[in-house]
Order: C-alpha cells, then sequence, then structure tokens
C-alpha cells in the first residue's frame, strides 16, 4: 500500500474510514526525583486545600500537584496552564498573611486542532449516568458541534463540549453556577458565543433542532444593544 492511514478498527470490529489519526497520550507528573524525600507523594505531590504538602512551610502548585480531597466536578491532578496560574494566586494570598483555600470553580479548558477549537465547560462524561441526558448538534459540513449534558429530571445543564464555535469562559461559568436549565442555555446561546465578528452564526440552527427534539419553541433571545457594544 502507500503507508498512509486509510481508517482505525475498534475493539468491536467496526472499520471506520479516516485520512488523518491523532494520539493522546496524557500527561502525568514528573516527580521520580522526589521519591527519597520526606514529601508525601502518590502521583503527584500531595497537598491540602491551602496546597500545602506535609512538610511545614512548603507548598506545591502546577502539574506535579495531587490534591489529597478534590473539590466538587475537578480533578486530584489537572495538568493544564491555568491551573497553575490560579494556584499560584491562591498560595500568594496564602504566603503573604491571608491563608486562602484553592476553589478553582467548574473545569473548563480551551484548546486548538489545527484549524479546530476545541472547548469544554463544566462536566461532559462519556458516558452517561441513568440521571442523565445530552443534546448534540452538528453543523450540515460536520465542522462545527456542541455537545450539552444535563439532569434529566430537573434539566440543569452540567456542562458542554463544543467544536469550532467559541464561547465565552465567564457566561458559562456563570450559567454552571447558577443552575440553568437545558432550554434557558438554547434560549440564550448568542450571549455565550465568543466568535469573531462576522462569522456565521449558528445558534438559530441549534435552536431549530433542539425544539423538534424536545417539543418546545423557545426564541433564541436576541443580544441587548449595550451586549452587542461591550461584547
Amino acid at each position: 500500500g502507500t503507508g498512509k492511514v486509510k481508517g482505525i478498527k475498534t475493539k468491536s470490529g467496526e472499520l471506520i474510514d479516516c485520512q488523518f489519526v491523532g494520539l493522546t497520550v496524557g500527561v502525568r507528573p514528573n516527580i521520580d526525583f522526589l521519591k527519597e524525600t520526606k514529601l508525601e507523594i502518590d502521583r503527584g505531590i500531595l497537598v491540602d486545600e491551602y496546597l500545602a504538602t506535609n512538610i511545614p512551610d512548603v507548598y506545591a502548585i502546577g502539574d506535579c500537584v495531587q490534591l489529597r480531597s478534590a473539590p466538587s466536578h475537578r480533578r486530584a491532578i489537572e495538568a493544564v496552564w491555568y491551573v497553575g496560574r490560579m494556584m499560584g494566586e491562591t498560595l500568594a494570598k496564602t504566603i503573604t498573611g491571608s491563608p486562602t483555600k484553592y476553589q478553582p470553580g467548574y473545569w473548563f479548558n480551551s484548546a486548538k486542532f489545527f484549524d479546530i477549537e476545541y472547548q469544554t465547560y463544566g462536566s461532559v462524561p462519556s458516558v452517561l449516568s441513568d440521571n442523565q441526558g445530552s443534546f448534540y448538534w452538528e453543523s450540515t459540513d460536520g465542522k462545527k458541534c456542541i455537545h450539552v449534558v444535563y439532569e434529566t429530571g430537573n434539566k440543569k445543564v452540567l456542562g458542554i463540549n463544543t467544536f469550532g464555535i467559541r464561547m465565552r469562559h465567564e457566561v458559562w461559568d456563570k450559567w454552571l453556577n447558577q443552575t440553568k436549565t437545558l432550554s434557558y442555555v438554547i434560549e440564550n446561546l448568542p450571549e455565550a458565543n465568543f466568535d469573531p465578528e462576522f462569522f456565521k452564526r449558528f445558534e438559530p440552527e441549534i435552536q431549530l433542532q433542539y425544539n423538534s427534539e424536545f417539543g418546545e419553541n423557545i426564541q433564541i433571545s436576541k443580544p441587548t444593544f449595550f451586549q452587542k457594544l461591550f461584547n
């Protein structure tokens, strides 16, 4: 053959045609050099809610850290740049006389794979529990999509994945903290959109599919003059 990728075969035997395969191996704290020290370690350097280690006046932050008790909606190890920044800001308050707990809020991440932007806000598990549902929309060209996970009982949104559509972190953080419902989020999607001016907007298409799937008749809310001015 040509030596080029033409597809992948899953464990179930399904063959998926493709021209490119991207591998993600993840990261892990590089702490082997600390194994013979007095620091308590596991997969990372163990710290409490103040980012303190087991040794007095010794703290750890960033990719090497493993939280002894991770906050709600977060993981014990989170090797992304903004986590290190927030930990640094938190620890600065502690070591300058104002002990402050590390409280990162809801998980979020943003990355770019070639020309495709990817964002996550909140919790979007690959396998849903019995009390969770999801709403998925994809553009006709297959290059943009959103995947929203919610609680089936009260329709409270738990998180969103987006591909090719940029969202505003502060808006999604507010919605998650205020436990907004799926219908509220779909109705107010223009508020969260962070795509550059003159980019095509997909909210009407998303709303039409949502109404069709859920038997509702919500209308996309239009941004106010001041929202347009300051967004």
